[in-house]
C-alpha cells in the first residue's frame, strides 16, 4: 500500500474483517513503526508512524521488552508506586504498557507537567524513583524520548481523523494489534495522548492479527480476491507532506489528551 504499510497490515485488516463493516473503524498496529488505518463507508486511509523503540526497551535507561520481571502495570500510591511484573518476577525494568501507566500516573498526581518536566525540587529534578531496590528510575531524558515516540502515534491518528472529518467519539470499533497493545491501559494511553480519545468499550485487542490473517488466507485462497479489492480501496498518506505536520508533531510531544 505504501512505505511501511504492507502485507502484515493487509493480513491484519483481513483478520478483523475491516473490509466487511460499514461503520467507522480504526486499526492500529502499535510498535516501532505504528501503522494507522481508518475507514468509513466511503473511504479508507492508512499511514505509517515511525515511533522508534522507546516503548519497546530502547532509548529509555530502564526500559525493557515484555520479559519476565518487566513492570507491566503501575499506579501511584502515596509517595511511591504499586506495580505488577510479568511472571511475578523481581523487577528488572519497565516495558511499554508500564511506561504508559507511569507517564499517566506522574501527570495525574502532579509529579510531571504536560511538558514532561518533573515538579519535585521546583522543577529541577532530573529523575523520578519508581523502584528503590533494585533502583529503577525514569529520567527527564527518558521522558523526552517517550514524548517523541508517542508523538508519532499521535500524529498518525490526528492527521487521518482530521482528514476524514471524524471525531474519535464517532468511531464504532477500534482494533489494537501487536504484543504491546495486549496489555496497554486505554484510559492511561488516552490521558497522555498516545491514543486518540476513543471510547474504551469500543476498543478490542486483536493480538497478532497479521499471523491470523495469513492463516486465513492460506486456508481459503478465495480470500485473495477480497484482499486485492481491499488494497485497491486504501489510500496511503505520507504524514510528513501534511502542511502543518511539524506544528502537529510539536503539540503531540506534550503529555495531554488529543483534541480535534
Amino acid at each position: 500500500m505504501g512505505s511501511h504499510v504492507g502485507a502484515d497490515i493487509t493480513a491484519g485488516l483481513l483478520a478483523c474483517d475491516f473490509d466487511l463493516e460499514g461503520e467507522t473503524r480504526v486499526f492500529l498496529d502499535i510498535g516501532t513503526n505504528t501503522e494507522v488505518v481508518i475507514g468509513t463507508r466511503e473511504r479508507i486511509v492508512a499511514a505509517s508512524c515511525p515511533a522508534g523503540p522507546a516503548f519497546e526497551g530502547g532509548l529509555v535507561r530502564y526500559g525493557v521488552p515484555a520479559c519476565d520481571g518487566a513492570i507491566d502495570t503501575l499506579k501511584a500510591i502515596g509517595s511511591g508506586f504499586q506495580y505488577t511484573t510479568l511472571a511475578d518476577a523481581e523487577p528488572v525494568g519497565i516495558c511499554g504498557s508500564g511506561l504508559v501507566d507511569l507517564l499517566s500516573e506522574l501527570k495525574r498526581t502532579g509529579q510531571m507537567t504536560e511538558m514532561g518536566v518533573f515538579t519535585a525540587g521546583d522543577g529541577r529534578s532530573r529523575e523520578v524513583a519508581v523502584v528503590d531496590d533494585p533502583s529503577i528510575t525514569l529520567s527527564r531524558q527518558d521522558a523526552s524520548h517517550l514524548a517523541q515516540a508517542k508523538a508519532a502515534s499521535f500524529c498518525g491518528q490526528f492527521i487521518l481523523l482530521r482528514m476524514l472529518g471524524i471525531d474519535p467519539g464517532e468511531v464504532r470499533r477500534v482494533e489494537l494489534a501487536g504484543g504491546f497493545a495486549e496489555s496497554i491501559d486505554v484510559r492511561a494511553a488516552v490521558s497522555v495522548g498516545f491514543l486518540a480519545p476513543f471510547a474504551p468499550d469500543r476498543v478490542r485487542r486483536v493480538g497478532n492479527a497479521a499471523l491470523e490473517g495469513a492463516r486465513q488466507l492460506l486456508l481459503d485462497v478465495r480470500r485473495q480476491d477480497r484482499v486485492q479489492r481491499l488494497v485497491e480501496r486504501i489510500e496511503h498518506i505520507e504524514l510528513e507532506t501534511t502542511e502543518d505536520f511539524f506544528e502537529v508533531f510539536t503539540e503531540a510531544c506534550q503529555f495531554k489528551p488529543m483534541q480535534l
